[in-house]
């Protein structure tokens, strides 16, 4: 449990998705972190995220359809009604 006043970097990156749905694991590490040398830390929290069910993960994965992670009841992810 995180102390009070203290965040995790799971915390953080939900924060992040929250305001800016759709970025890319590098992006939510630049805001986070100021360059992508935290990218091998963060993307295991970005996938254990997912794993939860707490982000959804979109795109193949490559450069050219990077995953991009969005809250799973953000109106892009959730179907027309």
């Amino acid at each position: 449990m995180a102390r009070k006043g203290l965040t995790t970097v799971a915390d953080d990156i939900l924060r992040e998705v929250r305001g800016k749905p759709g970025l890319t694991a590098g992006a939510i590490v630049l805001l986070l972190f100021g360059d992508e040398a935290a990218l091998r830390r963060n993307s295991p929290v970005c996938r254990r995220l997912v794993d939860n069910g707490r982000l959804i993960r979109r795109g193949k994965g490559g450069p050219s359809d990077a995953f991009t992670y969005h809250l799973p009841t953000h109106p892009s992810i959730l179907p027309p009604t």
